[in-house]
């Protein structure tokens, strides 16, 4: 007996991003082999099946067949995979000013793809959304290693090329600041003195 195609295909996930791995599956029978036929020309058999580091030729229509003793069923209806580039790093990754000292403001800035949703990593935790983008009031713990990553239709580029931020800390203001000698008279010489860091 010829068996039915093949129903119920899906493949998770869909879409999918380049460079990533998809799990495609099908309902038939128990025991059955189960053929693919794939947008790239192959012919692989397995259910689930796995198809690693996707491509831009693997999108397109799937289609599977079942082999019970023997017997191959028609094809099943098309399954469609939308796959979706994933964009590159960013480039020319900079922090601006750098060296930089503490109570100053930063700018973040990168090169990537027009559209694109910058996404920052910054030395201190936190997450930073924007292309350039603004840190005020910078502290020692800002300093240190930035990274940015480019979302383009969902898609989410490697991280860039780091830049490094080097902060330094602005002195306390003087203290024991002396005028000698106090009163003086026009014509005479003072000394001015204060006590800073070392």
């Amino acid at each position: 007996t010829t068996p039915a195609p093949p129903t119920s295909l899906d493949a998770l996930p869909n879409p999918i991003c380049t460079g990533n791995d998809v799990t495609l599956t099908a309902s038939g029978q128990g025991g059955a082999t189960f053929t693919w036929t794939t947008p790239d020309g192959l012919n692989p058999t397995g259910n689930p099946l796995t198809r690693n580091s996707v491509t831009l030729a693997m999108g397109g229509n799937y289609t599977v067949i079942q082999t019970v003793l023997g017997c191959n069923s028609a094809p099943s209806a098309a399954l469609n995979l939308v796959v979706t580039p994933t964009p590159l790093a960013p480039t020319g990754v900079t922090v601006s000013p750098n060296p930089i000292c503490t109570g100053n403001d930063i700018t973040l800035s990168a090169i990537g793809q027009g559209g694109a949703t910058f996404t920052w990593t910054t030395p201190d935790g936190a997450t930073l959304n924007g292309n350039p983008v603004t840190r005020n009031n910078v502290t020692l713990a800002m300093a240190g290693i930035y990274s940015v990553t480019q979302t383009v239709t969902g898609c989410t580029s490697p991280s860039a090329n780091s830049a490094s931020l080097v902060v330094n800390a602005n002195p306390l203001a003087p203290t024991g600041v002396t005028v000698s000698p106090t009163p003086v008279c026009t014509g005479d010489s003072i000394t001015l003195s204060a006590t800073g860091q070392g």
